[in-house]
């Protein structure tokens, strides 16, 4: 389950907050308001549209959408694809804490795992721990790894990483 918290400025001064949740990867985002269901989203070829409720006006429906989309779990894939394109085919989605990474043919699984599970939590920018399901191009060998951000604090003469 994937929930995110949005805080909306009406044209009236008055704020209220929306809280966004899907249940699943490929799951619809619910909208709640004081615990009361409002409706549905969903993103289908890249159009957002809404599938419940009333209609949202413009300019909500435009700040929830843009608020999903700007999420880091969003971009969290491409950027492993984009590190890694000659070792990883595919990398899926699972919720905000969970993916699932397919590797092509042809390369050394075990050493995938190392360099993967070295470099990985460089890319992670939220705070909490991420399940990475790694899996070799015909799902005969498999790693999990559990990844925390790195964080780092200045020091008078560089950079130590801290680990949480």
């Amino acid at each position: 389950m994937t929930e995110l918290d949005y805080f909306f400025e009406g044209e009236d001064g008055g704020s209220e907050l929306y809280q966004l949740i899907r249940f699943g990867a490929g799951e619809p985002w619910r909208i709640v308001l004081d615990g009361e269901l409002l409706g549905s989203l969903e993103k289908l070829q890249g159009t957002w549209r809404q599938l419940s409720g009333d209609d949202l006006n413009k300019q909500l429906f435009s700040m929830l959408t843009g608020h999903i989309d700007a999420q880091y779990f969003n971009s969290l894939p491409g950027e492993i694809c984009s590190r890694w394109p000659n070792l990883v085919e595919k990398v899926m989605f699972r919720s905000d804490a969970a993916y699932m990474v397919i590797c092509k043919e042809g390369i050394s699984f075990k050493s995938f795992e190392r360099i993967f599970s070295r470099f990985v939590p460089g890319l992670l920018k939220d705070e909490w721990t991420v399940s990475f399901q790694v899996f070799n191009h015909d799902f005969s060998d498999d790693f999990s790894l559990d990844a925390r951000p790195l964080v780092y604090k200045k020091e008078s003469f560089g950079w130590e990483e801290v680990n949480r």
